[in-house]
Order: C-alpha cells, then structure tokens, then sequence
C-alpha cells in the first residue's frame, strides 16, 4: 500500500546512507567512526543514519516506517524482536529529523528518548550540518541507553534492596534501621 504513495522504496545500506551524496568524506567518515564507537560499546544496537529528500507530499513519520521497514537497512534474520536497528532520518529538503527503533529495542527505548535524540542534532540540523546532527543524535542516544542500563535492574525487580532507612529523620541524620539478610 504505501508503495503506491511513496513508489519503490530505495536499497539502502547503513550505517550511514547517503545516496545524494551530500556529506562531504570527513563528514562521513567522522559520523560512521562514532557509530561504530557505540556500536562497539552496544554490540546489541546497530544504527542507520538515512539522508533522502522526502516527497513534500509524504508526512514524515509515515515515511520513516516506510524506509526503516521497506528499504532493506535490516537484513531478513532481524525481523520481529531481533530488529535493535535504530534509524535517524533526515529529510533534506526541510532539515528535520525523524527517528525509530526495531521491535527488540521497543520495551526499552521509549519516544522520550527519542525525542531528547533529536532535540540534541536539532541545531545542527536547521543548520544543514548533517553529520554533526549524525554524531549529535548518536551521542544522545549513547547517553540514554547508558541511563536505560542503569535503570534497568530496578525497573524488573533486581536490585537487592538491601537497606531501609527511617524516613521519620531528616536526610542529613537518617540512620540505617534495617539490613535485609536476603
């Protein structure tokens, strides 16, 4: 169906694609650098930077789940939950980003987390400074997933919370009151 709106989706090959050519060598040299950086700290993650002038006609957000979905940046094994793929998309005819996530990065990585992404390469982006919104977006997706780690543990119930404390005290003179022996 959306074929029939879009046309035929384009092939396209991350983690950088650029088939317009706009970034210049360094430019793309630095972005894949920092995504292979965080790649190599989150082997789980792979990341797709897209740069396409989407169709003025085409909202972007349907377009963005066209491309992650059609343009073959996931190969046929992750599909479903083994997708950690995460795509930013920058339409280069009005300088916005748009972002997602595969469904094995979906119980996880939530829209806020994407939103402060793109709210980190929004200068560079209405700038036109492509691989700085690249690297931008990829630093503050390193930096969310780092919080995500950290809370994670406590969210499923694994941290051993070991230690109450009186809560009737003032913080500067709490006192421990109880150790769990578990």
């Amino acid at each position: 169906m959306a074929e029939r709106g879009f046309g035929i989706p384009p092939a396209l090959k991350g983690p950088v694609a650029d088939p317009e050519a706009v970034l210049g060598a360094w430019e793309r040299r630095s972005a894949v650098r920092i995504i292979a950086d965080v790649e190599r700290r989150y082997p789980q993650v792979a990341f797709a930077a897209v740069l396409l002038a989407v169709p003025a006609e085409a909202p972007l957000s349907p377009y963005a789940f066209w491309i992650f979905n059609r343009s073959q940046l996931s190969s046929a094994v992750e599909k479903g939950g083994e997708n950690r793929r995460v795509m930013l998309l920058i339409d280069l005819e009005t300088n916005r980003g748009a972002a997602m996530v595969g469904y094995g990065l979906e119980p996880f990585v939530h829209d806020r987390h994407l939103q402060n992404c793109l709210n980190a390469a929004l200068i560079p982006l209405n700038r036109g400074q492509y691989g700085q919104a690249i690297e931008a977006f990829v630093r503050e997706f390193e930096r969310q997933i780092q919080e995500i780690c950290r809370l994670l543990p406590r969210q499923f119930g694994l941290v051993d919370e070991d230690q109450w404390v009186d809560a009737t005290l003032p913080a500067d003179e709490a006192q421990e009151v109880f150790e769990s022996p578990f």
